[in-house]
């Protein structure tokens, strides 16, 4: 009998929205744009800061690194560590952790005989840096540096788009490479153009050569010894929590760690101290791009209260309008038996059936827009006469793939249904309380 009764109050509730159906219609699908744009928006939203902190973390950062605790002060080429196998796999054996790259970073002249530019040479090893970083995918001419060095031949290097085009090089081209090593002699050596990538990093791009650790190590003298080792997450949200699994880690192995950076005074330094090291997030290495992410997330929030109150007004002045007009119907149905509960009850659930047919159909539409351009891209030529644009160091191109999941779809509209029956109660409240003899008399 209950069953029956729900049936019926559900076939009601459709039948006397449908009564007016060009304003439950407009009520419906202002909801369903409501919903549709937020979906898209979060899917836009997700996607773009997702491709921005990818492109900053990717090549040049990973997404956790260990160094020494000083060189977060600054990043001199003097503040190394020793580098053994050990301590990569012990970063490596940390859950979560995908691959762990050494790097030496050195800054000197790169040029030929026409021309030279300030570069950054990266010291790293091959085999392990592909799997940190994207770099085969960012190729752009040439190959990637090989697996192992030749010792007879000339040393390899691969430049950042912007620097090769700087130096008008390509691969097979030879360049020379002059720094200041860490004993104060002069490193210098020639080398030969293996490849040239781009990866979307400005920084990268412009300004970096990539060579073998042990050429680098052998140009800074700095044998045997690290700047960096930079970690690849299987989750990029993962990142803090790896670093301080990573942390302990690396504690229980016997390195002595630093939580955070510490200032050291000239005068307290003693050469035989050991230096610990410290374990940082990309959140913690670029905290504007954390930041401006944060930013992004509230601000999404903000626009959800807006379109969430805009329906809200929507819902109840629809809602509102359908009961004033049906107050004589509301009043005869409660002069032949209808409790004022059930009344409340048969309005409430209007406003539930409007909520959810215009959330469900803009989850519907939203998300197959947002998975169309997930999987083809979002055009950025709207905002760009030239079809790509940079921010914050990262290089967009001409479209932006949308990220999305079932929680991007799901979550506007389960929201939007839950807020639509809440504004629902104000009309069926007022239903309940009318009086039945006013208001079939017509007197309220």
């Amino acid at each position: 009998m209950s069953g029956n009764l729900q049936t019926s109050f559900a076939a009601m509730a459709v039948r006397n929205l449908l009564r007016n159906g060009w304003r439950s219609g407009l009520t419906a699908g202002g909801i369903a744009v409501s919903v549709a744009l937020m979906v898209w928006t979060l899917a836009l939203t997700d996607g773009f800061m997702g491709t921005m902190v990818r492109g900053a973390t990717a090549v040049e950062l990973g997404q956790v690194q260990v160094h020494r605790a000083d060189y977060a002060d600054r990043a001199r080429p003097e503040r190394s560590f020793p580098a053994d196998e050990q301590l990569v796999q012990a970063v490596e054996a940390v859950p979560d952790v995908a691959a762990a790259s050494p790097r030496i970073r050195l800054w000197g002249l790169l040029g030929n005989e026409q021309r030279s530019q300030v570069a950054r040479l990266v010291g790293v090893d091959a085999a392990r840096e592909r799997r940190v970083a994207p770099v085969l995918d960012a190729m752009q001419a040439g190959h990637w540096l090989s697996d192992k060095p030749d010792l007879k031949g000339a040393r390899e290097v691969v430049l950042g788009s912007a620097l090769a085009r700087q130096m008008n090089v390509k691969p097979g081209d030879e360049v020379v490479a002059f720094l200041q090593a860490t004993d104060g002699s002069l490193g210098n050596d020639v080398f030969k153009v293996r490849g040239v990538l781009e990866t979307g990093s400005q920084l990268v791009d412009r300004t970096t050569a990539f060579v073998h650790l042990d050429d680098a190590r052998d140009l800074g003298a700095l044998d045997g010894q690290l700047h960096e080792l930079a970690v690849k997450t299987n989750d990029l949200g993962a990142a803090p929590r790896v670093a301080e699994q990573i942390h302990a880690a690396l504690a229980r192995s016997g390195r002595q760690m630093a939580l955070k950076p510490h200032k050291i005074k000239p005068d307290d330094q003693d050469p035989d101290a050991v230096e610990p090291l410290l374990v940082r997030p990309w959140s913690k290495l670029v905290p504007d791009l954390y930041q401006m992410v944060e930013m992004a997330s509230k601000s999404t929030g903000s626009m959800y209260f807006v379109v969430y109150l805009i329906a809200i007004l929507s819902i109840v002045n629809t809602q509102r309008m359908s009961a004033w007009e049906r107050r004589r119907e509301f009043g005869v149905m409660v002069a032949i038996g209808m409790t004022p509960g059930r009344l409340f009850r048969l309005v409430l659930l209007e406003t539930v059936v409007l909520a959810t047919a215009g959330a469900v159909l803009g989850a519907a539409l939203g998300g197959v827009v947002a998975w169309w351009q997930s999987v083809y891209g979002f055009d950025m030529s709207l905002f760009s006469e030239n079809g790509s644009f940079s921010y914050m160091g990262v290089a967009f191109k001409e479209r932006v793939y949308l990220s999305m999941d079932a929680n991007t779809v799901v979550q506007p509209a389960v929201a939007m249904v839950v807020i639509g029956s809440l504004a629902g109660l104000v009309p069926a409240w007022r239903a309940m309380r009318l009086d039945p003899a006013t208001t079939i008399a017509g007197r309220s």
